[in-house]
């Protein structure tokens, strides 16, 4: 591989790293707003979604590391 695609590489990365941090800013705020549910509504419809969008969230981050990772490798 080139100097020139390595460096395209690398910017990718680093854009791929960038949005995984962003989701972790989001999945912290969503935890966040979720634990200071009231405690009567930790049951409730909108405590589940919430739990699972996290999951989700975290599940997307530990993907694009892993993408990034990957990606190291060749760059």
């Amino acid at each position: 591989m080139n100097k020139t695609r390595k460096t395209q590489i690398k910017e990718v990365i680093t854009k791929i790293n960038g949005c995984a941090d962003e989701l972790d800013n989001i999945k912290f705020d969503e935890d966040y707003a979720r634990e200071n549910i009231p405690e009567n509504l930790q049951g409730g419809d909108a405590y589940c979604t919430s739990e699972d969008c996290s999951d989700k969230i975290e599940d997307a981050i530990s993907d694009l590391r892993q993408v990034a990772s990957d990606l190291e490798e060749i760059s």
